[in-house]
């Protein structure tokens, strides 16, 4: 069976086939021991892969370049007890800076956040902090809301694919069985699910001018599945230039672009 997702630019491919062959009577009994920690292991790293693609469409869908990538920090004065603590924080800054931006544009602002208390590269503990994907807004209001010394941000790249970012803000909040990771305003855009077909080793034709970024192709010995993966980004549509609000030269400095392009660390300044 096929199916797509459609988020944005970035559309995913899935085949998941099954061997109508394989005799149930057959069927290899669970691993145990050390196998069976092993296959627990793995299916914790599928299930933060796929949370990882569950952000990554929310992104992919409602953001693009130009909006910010924000990271905000507390010094040692600020510094909340617990992240349950920090999670607060992070509500009230959000609500403040909502009412500010409808006052100043008339629209809601719309946002993904997490709060962070892990290394993204090692899953080590590290100082509490929060990044934020929201709407583009000028350096000067969020300095109303949150100390300028300890924020920064950048903008996302124009690639439409935001997946690495997602990984980014996935470990560095920590990844928890069964416990979302990350919050958003209301309202956003939900990628687009195709009805499953039927197809018969088919090749999955890529529109003109796309660009794959991510294939995978496994096949699981013991239960007889095969599956496939395949995400690709359309080539953007021809539009106007965008305008972004004023900003300082202070926060230009701060405006460098993260996307896709480089998975490894999109904080840019942040403490994960």
């Amino acid at each position: 069976m096929r199916y797509k997702i459609k988020a944005g630019r970035v559309t995913e491919v899935r085949d998941v086939l099954m061997d109508v062959e394989l005799d149930p009577t057959t069927k290899r009994p669970r691993p145990r021991g050390k196998r069976r920690g092993k296959a627990l292991a793995q299916q914790i790293e599928r299930n933060m892969r796929e949370a990882v693609r569950r952000l990554a469409r929310i992104l992919n869908s409602n953001f693009r370049g130009g909006d910010l990538f924000l990271t905000l920090k507390y010094n040692d004065e600020r510094l909340p007890e617990s992240k349950e603590a920090a999670k607060r924080e992070l509500r009230n800054f959000i609500r403040r800076l909502d009412r500010a931006y409808r006052k100043q544009t008339g629209k809601k602002l719309r946002w993904v956040a997490v709060t962070a208390d892990r290394s993204s590269k090692t899953g080590d503990p590290v100082r509490l902090h929060h990044h934020l994907v929201l709407d583009p807004l000028a350096w000067e209001l969020i300095a109303k809301h949150w100390p300028a010394d300890q924020f920064s941000y950048r903008r996302l790249d124009g690639t439409g694919d935001y997946t690495a970012v997602a990984l980014y803000m996935v470990k560095n909040a920590g990844y928890e069985r069964q416990v979302r990771t990350w919050s958003t305003s209301k309202d956003l855009e939900k990628p687009i699910f195709t009805a499953p077909k039927l197809v018969t080793g088919s090749r999955v034709m890529v529109p003109k001018g796309a660009r794959i970024v991510e294939r995978v192709e496994r096949e699981d010995l013991e239960t007889g599945f095969h599956s496939g993966y395949l995400r690709y980004i359309e080539p953007e549509e021809p539009a106007g230039k965008r305008e972004f609000p004023d900003t300082t030269t202070q926060a230009h400095a701060r405006a460098t672009l993260i996307g896709n392009s480089k998975p490894g660390d999109p904080g840019g300044g942040g403490p994960g």
